[in-house]
């Protein structure tokens, strides 16, 4: 009779390892994990750059940045942008945005001082910037699925399209640097813009 208490013990013990092997910790992406990072965007202040050589950082005014060809999907016969950055302007000095995943470059429209006028068109000053990058896709977990890490080309991974009046200088050495080519966090500055 103990003989058999015994076994039924050790059944259910085993039963229970086997269930609890048999969940793998990957089967869910648990929140705060490796995601496919921002790249980091600092604007500084020209005039202070070219007299000093110091770096200040100083705000973009009512800036606007959107995708020039953003992913949009069709909601009941509405387009909608599916990767907007931002819904109104802002004056800051840091920004923060994605890069494609699926292709090796990503334009952004950066707009200084916009606002719509009363026929809801945009006014500002337009720059264009490319962005030029090698991506990396990397494994996470079959839950979490992969991450991209981007190597931006240290020659050419943000040019400006000059333009008639660019409010971010199409110069590399005055107006636009890559400070860091590697973007696989968020916690260091990729870009910086000096206007």
């Amino acid at each position: 009779m103990k003989k058999l208490s015994y076994l039924g013990i050790f059944g259910m013990l085993c039963t229970l390892a086997f269930l609890s092997f048999s969940c793998e910790r990957d089967d869910i992406c648990v929140e705060g994990s490796i995601t496919t990072p921002l790249l980091v965007i600092e604007f500084f202040d020209v005039e202070i750059f070219n007299a000093t050589g110091e770096e200040v950082l100083k705000n973009a005014s009512g800036l606007w940045i959107e995708a020039v060809n953003p992913n949009t999907e069709v909601i009941d016969d509405v387009t909608v942008i599916v990767d907007a950055i931002q819904t109104e302007a802002q004056s800051i000095s840091t920004v923060s945005i994605p890069l494609r995943v699926t292709e090796d470059t990503t334009e952004y429209r950066f707009i200084k001082d916009y606002a719509l006028d009363e026929n809801q068109n945009q006014q500002g000053n337009e720059d264009i910037i490319t962005f030029t990058y090698e991506r990396e896709e990397i494994f996470l977990s079959r839950a979490c699925g992969y991450s991209t890490n981007y190597t931006l080309d240290p020659l050419n991974g943000a040019a400006v399209t000059p333009d008639s009046d660019n409010w971010i200088n199409p110069n590399t050495l005055s107006g636009i640097r890559i400070s860091e080519t590697i973007v696989q966090n968020e916690t260091v500055t990729h870009v910086k813009i000096y206007h």
